[in-house]
């Protein structure tokens, strides 16, 4: 699975206690602020939604498009 993290720059009080709580290294400081600079390596477990008490961040489970032709087969496959 993968996962979108945002920061709200506007709402981040530059606390660093998103990066405390990321046990993955999600987050660096840039400006006084939190950003996402691995977001890739996300496990989207959300502690640092729930340890922000600015509420500035936000994890959303991606769900990639299928294609048309992935559609066909996995349709063939299961109907057999």
């Amino acid at each position: 699975m993968a996962f979108r993290v945002i920061v709200d720059g506007e709402k981040c009080s530059g606390c660093e206690e998103c990066l405390e709580a990321c046990t993955v290294q999600v987050f660096e400081m840039q400006d006084e602020k939190s950003i996402p600079a691995n977001p890739e390596e996300c496990l989207g477990c959300k502690n640092c939604v729930e340890i922000c008490k600015d509420k500035a961040i936000t994890v959303e489970e991606l769900h990639p498009e299928m294609s048309e032709t992935a559609r066909l087969l996995l349709g063939d496959i299961l109907s057999d």
